[in-house]
């Protein structure tokens, strides 16, 4: 049984190695395909973008591990079947469960494992991410001349270069735009760009050229100035990454005993809130009777302060209401964080009782169909997450329910098609079959 149960396990490594490979293969493509503009015309360093999506393989990770084992057990279980070797191991007398049980015991112990990558890795590389993006998108644009195109994207200058051979340049016509004045025209035969030594200012070396301006002391003067050499310094235009590092985190930027900590803290908060209310409406409940005898005695004092007082009471109620209700929003979107953390975790187990039933019965097709029925499952699973996160966050459902509702579903259906794999029936009852025919016809 020994060897047995090895041989089941070694048969899942290279299919499940391969469906973290195509998926996380699938995911940088996409990361690229949404990125990849904003860090050229950034003009982010290679080292810069290479950090960006080493961080990013965090998530990527997490979201890969459920989906590869799901098609590496697809895959295994699919060729085991067509090569007949679950038939000689069933007719030897083991039942399915045998068989699977090597595998049920990694994927418990593999969602077990991932609880720490969601709880540790996976914050932490969210935050370094979110920092390194805040840094890029804070970044001024990287200096990209076209010959014959100006270039508007520095601050107060629009430059136009007949001519661009990467640090020299030729034909050159710059004008800088002052807020309240004409603006200054400066044109050159020819020119050098470059960046100080610091990478913070941008430096124009011109040559052969004449400076068009206007006297500010007398506008009706015009101003022409021939130079053979001129340096043009504009700071603010360098290549540097400025490195931000925000304390904040966000709720996908924490860990499980975080998210809990800052729930207890809005639920302290929210009970200062109602607390509040009750008091609000105590004080006014008892002056109320005192302001309606003044008023119905006559007292003029009395009719002018019970309007305003109820509208004061009224309107500091609602003030304090909208607040609480904004604390029971957050607190539901840190609950459903913390939920989704461990479920994702435990989508392991589920997608193993998926595809050993679902492999076992697939006589034909390899890691083609093993890899869309995956996709198809796991596009499922995605669906019942992303609309249990909008129900929960809304307050439809509780956040428990909503992020486990799809490990309970398919989990269920996993169960139900392992046991009728198990038994050797079919998925589908008999009777079920002649009764959807019966209405059919």
């Amino acid at each position: 049984m020994k060897t047995l149960h090895r041989y089941v396990l070694t048969q899942q490594v290279p299919p499940f190695f391969f469906g973290i490979f195509i998926i996380i293969f699938i995911l940088i493509l996409d990361f690229l395909y949404k990125n990849l503009e904003m860090l050229i015309g950034k003009g982010v360093p290679v080292a810069a973008s290479a950090e960006l999506l080493l961080l990013s393989l965090g998530w990527m990770i997490v979201m890969a591990v459920p989906m590869a084992v799901l098609i590496g057990t697809l895959i295994s279980f699919t060729r085991l079947a067509s090569d007949n070797e679950i038939t000689a191991m069933r007719t030897s007398g083991l039942s399915l469960t045998a068989i699977s049980r090597p595998l049920l015991i990694a994927a418990v112990l593999l969602s077990f494992g991932m609880i720490p990558v969601h709880n540790y890795v996976v914050p932490e590389t969210n935050h370094r991410l979110a920092n390194l993006l805040v840094s890029i998108h804070k970044k001024k644009p990287a200096l990209q001349l076209r010959d014959g195109v100006f270039m508007n994207e520095i601050k107060g200058y629009s430059i136009l270069v007949n001519k661009s051979m990467g640090r020299e340049i030729e034909g050159v016509t710059i004008s800088r735009l002052i807020e309240g004045k004409p603006a200054q025209t400066i044109r050159a035969e020819r020119g050098e760009l470059f960046f100080t030594d610091d990478g913070s200012t941008l430096v124009m070396r011109l040559y052969d050229g004449e400076i068009h301006d206007v006297d500010e002391k007398d506008p009706k003067r015009y101003l022409r100035l021939k130079f053979t050499e001129h340096t043009l310094n504009i700071p603010g235009v360098g290549r540097e990454l400025v490195r931000i590092d925000r304390e904040y985190r966000g709720d996908r930027e924490m860990g499980m005993g975080a998210l809990r900590s800052e729930i207890a803290d809005y639920r302290d908060k929210l009970a200062n809130q109602m607390a509040q209310v009750e008091s609000v409406v105590v004080r006014n409940a008892l002056a109320l009777p005192g302001l309606r005898d003044a008023a119905a005695a006559g007292s003029e004092d009395g009719k002018q302060r019970i309007v305003p007082a109820m509208t004061s009471a009224i309107e500091k109620i609602r003030t304090l209401k909208t607040q609480a209700d904004s604390y029971r929003r957050r607190m539901r979107s840190l609950a459903v964080e913390v939920h989704k953390k461990a479920a994702l975790s435990f989508a392991c187990i589920v997608f193993v009782m998926i595809g050993i039933p679902i492999g076992v019965r697939t006589k034909e097709g390899g890691a083609g169909s093993g890899l869309v029925v995956s996709i198809l499952f796991f596009s499922v699973y995605y669906a019942f997450l992303s609309a249990g996160e909008k129900l929960a966050d809304r307050g439809y459902i509780l956040p428990s329910l909503s992020m486990w509702a799809a490990n309970i579903v398919l989990g269920a259906i996993g169960l139900y098609l392992f046991i009728r794999a198990d038994r050797e029936l079919p998925f589908i009852p008999r009777h079920l079959k002649q009764l959807v025919r019966g209405r059919s016809h």
